[in-house]
């Protein structure tokens, strides 16, 4: 029997079927920050490349120890029944055309604590948490703004006054995990991302790929950070010169 192929081929079933569920022509809050003309790939329905068997198994470790952590506060909730947590929540934002599922809240009267779950590798995890000449200061900027992003959803909710931000970070090499409090400030700055995004969306509509304000290494956003090409899925249509 082989085993590897034979768990390759059950994670790239998962995948296939994960994807299969994405609703087209809806912007997901997990992909908030990221390059403009991949919104819109993604927006319109365009295909995208497939992973590689070990990248399949790197995002197969993060999905356990996120089901992991969705157990361990299920079992909060049935210990503490008056807590009012919320556990993989669905929000949306309807008119920025938003989607996304947060991983944990907390009511608290009129204030909702906001988690997300990062795990990461350790070379990323050394440019956040690491020796200073190590870190770098936009490694967890989509992070946030993906954080940001489910803020917004929260803030709409009259009767929440305040919404606080957490990422729970994870080192998938050495299992050591850290908490770290996010500026509200990037509620703002998410709204103001997909709001650019819309008025992309608006303005050239299914044409975006002939816009020469889309234009893959020229265009602002396109992409924000040039690592952007490397791991893109539609990089196999994008004109992009920074593969």
């Amino acid at each position: 029997m082989d085993i590897i192929q034979s768990y390759n081929k059950y994670l790239s079933d998962i995948n296939d079927d994960r994807q299969a569920e994405r609703e087209n022509e809806e912007f997901h809050a997990s992909s908030a920050g990221s390059c403009y003309r991949k919104q819109m790939y993604s927006f319109f329905g365009y295909e995208t490349k497939g992973l590689d068997d070990k990248s399949l198994r790197l995002l197969r470790l993060g999905t356990i120890v996120h089901e992991d952590l969705e157990k361990a506060m299920s079992k909060i909730q049935d210990d503490n029944p008056q807590k009012d947590l919320y556990i993989e929540e669905k929000v949306s934002i309807p008119e920025l055309n938003v989607v996304g599922t947060f991983d944990l809240g907390e009511r608290r009267d009129t204030s909702f604590d906001l988690y997300d779950y990062k795990t990461v590798a350790a070379y990323k995890w050394t440019t956040k948490f690491g020796r200073k000449d190590n870190r770098v200061k936009t490694t967890d900027r989509n992070y946030k703004l993906q954080l940001g992003t489910y803020g917004l959803a929260i803030s709409q909710n009259p009767s929440i006054e305040k919404v606080n931000l957490f990422l729970i970070w994870y080192n998938k090499n050495t299992s050591m995990m850290r908490e770290q409090l996010v500026d509200s400030s990037y509620i703002k700055e998410a709204e103001e991302y997909w709001e650019d995004t819309n008025s992309i969306l608006d303005e050239f509509g299914e044409e975006f790929h002939l816009a020469d304000e889309l234009e893959p290494g020229v265009g602002y956003g396109v992409p924000f950070e040039d690592w952007e090409c490397r791991y893109c899925s539609y990089s196999d249509v994008c004109p992009t010169p920074i593969k």
